[in-house]
């Protein structure tokens, strides 16, 4: 807001300022006066009638405040407007139930592909313990085994651990995969069955 002093003259020859001073006392002009450049200021006609205010510039706290709820209303629009996006294209690439049926069975088919992988992995690596185990029965009495034959152990042992760990993270997978069916079903359903959420998407478009 631009100081009360730089106002310009026309305007201030049509209308009376009032304001309280730094000492509560009410003061009045027919043009802006430096006294109430940091208060509220009161428009009134030459016969006295109100026609508007002039707000008091923010102090540092008030404009820090302002900032926050400016930022909080902004962030609420922007998820409303991400939301009527997603909604959108969830409408776009869904016909029916059936369809986010066969995307979730897709899905769950991709992990259980690795886990799969990963079994077999695990499989492949006992095979190659077992066949080290009895390589190094031949070894006992010298108690130290060939460099060879320890870093095929350690390496089938290594590949054990990342097989389990590859399997624990694509079972974490499948069952969020679910819970994102579930939740898109559920806003699917709640889209094409609920007339609410049918005016929210059809409002964005």
């Amino acid at each position: 807001m631009l100081p009360l002093t730089l106002l310009t003259a026309p305007l201030s020859q049509a209308q009376i300022y009032s304001c309280k001073d730094a000492g509560g006392r009410t003061i009045s002009s027919d043009r802006p006066m430096p006294e109430c450049d940091h208060s509220d200021v009161q428009l009134l006609s030459k016969s006295g009638i109100v026609k508007g205010d002039i707000p008091a510039p923010l102090n540092a706290e008030q404009k820090r405040q302002k900032q926050i709820q400016d930022a909080k209303r902004q962030a609420a629009a922007d998820a409303i407007e991400q939301q009527r996006q997603q909604d959108r294209a969830l409408l776009a690439r869904y016909h029916n139930e059936d369809d986010i049926a066969i995307s979730r069975r897709y899905y769950l088919a991709l992990s259980q592909d690795y886990i799969t992988r990963d079994k077999g992995l695990i499989e492949d690596a006992k095979k190659q313990l077992e066949s080290d185990r009895l390589e190094s029965e031949f070894y006992k009495k010298k108690k130290v085994l060939p460099a060879a034959l320890r870093n095929s152990i350690d390496e089938a042992n290594r590949a054990i651990a990342n097989a389990k760990s590859s399997i624990a993270d694509h079972q974490a997978d499948a069952v969020k995969i679910n819970l994102k069916f579930d939740d898109m079903l559920k806003r699917y359903r709640e889209l094409t069955q609920g007339q609410g959420g049918m005016e929210t998407v059809a409002a964005s478009r």
